[in-house]
């Protein structure tokens, strides 16, 4: 389900340093075959430090820790400390490599590689007394920011928090009341739509699909009016799976045959492979060639089987797929074209004016052309900026508020000629 809106603001959470400066204290007798390796995120670029980002960098270790004696340690400023003992130098080099290539653009991973001495980390031979002081002093002046830090934030959240008029945070203990009073709330009435448009300069946009979201604030005043939904995404991602229930039973009663425009619905794979889904395709008939199911990134990457098992489904039944939520720095990360989709939709974020550079630009130009020029989609178009960086890449199908008055305009001035 695709909320059509930004999570609220994020309660902060305190870092590791604390339990990192314990585990060090029990390694001060015996660090024989101890090292660490201190990834330096904090110092990656802001548009490249967003939490979709740096939770992919962390999930990436994960192979790596499972089949090997280390643990990794999250710091407050988005730093990573991995902790190895007895540990092949040659097993942790690729996961490093794995993690740079995500952010290869940014300035700090652009400089001289190395496995000690590049900027992009800090290798300590923890058996070295010099190497565990230097790393200990490190965690412990970072612990005393951290500390100064999130006392800041958090007072600042507190402001937010109530400057929006949010409400108490969602949690386990309101998760099913409010869960079930979606299941009975009437949505027909707020379910709004936004084109996609292919868009040719100087010519009127053409639609190519309608995305079919709820809107959330209306859904909030309706289910929980002094719930904070959107403060923590794992929560309330359990309820989108109900939301996917009530839009496709909303969605079923619609005759698509009475036109031909074709639609998308933003759905949880658990939901593609549910019974609602399937009374939702009983109603379709003939006409599911006019409907597009969009899928989250994220849900991709939480179980890849799962994504190609829907996708096949799908399209043996006439359905078009398309993988949303991509962004340039994803792409880097990983080739889009095995995920064998119709469409590709790349969420546009101002931090990437100003980050042309020629190779970046060929690099996401081979993945326009790959996925042929009908395939990418450039959505959160909020600005001319947007549309420039776009054209650049030979996008030209585009979503967002600013294309819409766009269209309008163009169409307004059509009619007066």
């Amino acid at each position: 389900m695709n909320t059509g809106m930004l999570p609220g603001h994020m309660e902060p959470q305190k870092g590791e340093e604390e339990m990192l400066l314990q585990h060090l204290g029990r390694l001060r007798s015996d660090a024989v075959g101890a090292f660490a390796v201190h990834v330096h995120l904090s110092d990656l670029r802001p548009g490249n430090r967003q939490p979709r980002f740096l939770g992919i960098a962390k999930r990436s270790f994960d192979e790596f820790i499972s089949g090997h004696d280390s643990i990794l340690f999250t710091m407050y400023n988005a730093d990573l400390v991995l902790m190895c003992r007895n540990v092949p130098i040659e097993d942790v080099d690729p996961v490093i490599e794995k993690v740079k290539a995500l952010f290869s653009e940014d300035p700090l991973v652009q400089g001289e590689t190395g496995s000690y001495e590049d900027r992009f980390t800090t290798w300590h031979d923890l058996s070295q007394p010099d190497d565990f002081r230097a790393l200990s002093a490190k965690i412990k002046e970072q612990e005393a920011a951290a500390t100064i830090k999130f006392e800041k934030d958090l007072d600042e959240y507190k402001v937010q928090l109530s400057a929006t008029d949010q409400g108490t945070p969602l949690a386990p203990a309101n998760l099913a009341a409010i869960d079930q009073t979606m299941r009975s709330t009437q949505i027909a009435d707020i379910i709004r739509n936004q084109p996609v448009y292919h868009v040719i300069p100087g010519k009127k946009g053409a639609i190519v699909f309608r995305e079919h979201f709820i809107a959330m604030g209306e859904l909030k005043k309706r289910v929980a009016p002094n719930v904070n939904l959107f403060g923590s995404p794992w929560l309330f991602q359990y309820l989108t799976e109900t939301l996917d229930r009530r839009m496709l039973a909303v969605m079923s009663r619609r005759d698509l045959g009475k036109t031909t425009d074709s639609i998308s619905l933003n759905l949880n794979i658990n939901t593609i492979m549910s019974r609602d889904f399937q009374q939702f395709h009983e109603s379709l008939g003939e006409h599911t060639s006019q409907v597009v199911i969009e899928i989250q990134i994220i849900d991709i990457f939480s179980d890849l089987s799962a994504y190609h098992h829907a996708h096949d489904f799908l399209r043996e039944r006439g359905y078009k797929v398309l993988v949303d939520g991509l962004s340039p720095i994803a792409i880097n990360f990983f080739d889009p074209s095995i995920l064998q989709a119709d469409f590709l939709k790349i969420s546009w974020g101002p931090e990437f004016v100003g980050e042309e550079k020629e190779d970046k630009i060929a690099d996401m130009r081979r993945i326009v052309s790959r996925a042929g020029k009908h395939g990418v989609i450039l959505s959160r178009v909020d600005s001319e900026d947007a549309v420039k960086w776009g054209a650049t890449l030979g996008i030209a199908r585009f979503q967002g508020y600013f294309i819409d008055k766009l269209v309008a305009a163009v169409s307004a001035k059509s009619g007066a000629l």
